[in-house]
């Protein structure tokens, strides 16, 4: 038996808008015994799904190629990995020009402890999760980024995760 392998591209930027995919209900399965175990072989897909594990093998592809499923990665608890100090900031900016707002996204996500960025609508302009070691290193990484942009940061807030009590990927929006 050997192991096939699916190409999985860059997924830095999941957010990605454009037509809908359609899905039918052997897709749907499919994502739902992905959602279980993403490192099930094709053989037990296959047998849960119920087609062949080619047909199994091809629809990931199609899927993966149309920007559906974007990275098979491990969910990791921060934490267990020395990382229990886990914020929410959200931040407003004055009227940054294009040039301005690339520079801090850059900073942004070359960032090490920031392991999400979304722009918004409304009052923030950014919200952006940041993991630290404890609360003094959450301290020197909202200074460096405040002290880096002075003059593009109008506001901020911030709102500290105490408890999680619902991680959940998308994959269940498809399936029953």
């Amino acid at each position: 038996m050997r192991k096939e392998k699916v190409e999985i591209r860059d997924y830095r930027a999941p957010l990605q808008y454009g037509p809908a995919f359609k899905l039918d209900e052997y897709d749907k399965r499919l994502l739902h015994e992905l959602d279980q175990n993403a490192r099930s072989s094709l053989i037990e897909l296959s047998k849960k799904v119920g087609l062949s594990p080619d047909a199994i093998r091809n629809r990931i592809q199609k899927m993966v190629e149309n920007k559906v499923i974007l990275a098979f990665t491990p969910i990791y608890n921060p934490p267990a990995l020395g990382y229990p100090t886990i914020n929410y900031v959200f931040i407003s900016l004055y009227n940054p020009n294009e040039k301005q707002e690339k520079e801090l996204i850059a900073f942004l996500q070359s960032h090490k402890n920031i392991t999400y960025i979304a722009s918004l609508i409304g009052k923030w302009d950014f919200i952006l999760d940041i993991m630290a070691q404890n609360p003094g290193e959450f301290d020197k990484i909202l200074k460096e980024i405040r002290q880096k942009f002075p003059d593009l940061i109008k506001d901020y807030e911030v709102y500290g995760v105490l408890q999680e009590y619902k991680y959940e990927e998308i994959g269940k929006l498809v399936h029953d």
